[in-house]
């Protein structure tokens, strides 16, 4: 993964991590694969 993409996937995950509206539970790993599974598919 490129630097930029996993910064991006970082600001994403503690975007996610700070919603206040309903408790989400997330793992970073589990982010970071969906993420690359999204940008195989362009």
């Amino acid at each position: 993964m490129t630097p930029k993409s996993e910064h991006i996937v970082d600001l994403i995950f503690n975007k996610l991590k700070s919603y206040k509206k309903k408790k989400i539970f997330l793992e970073k790993e589990s982010l970071n694969k969906f993420i690359l599974s999204l940008l195989k598919d362009n």
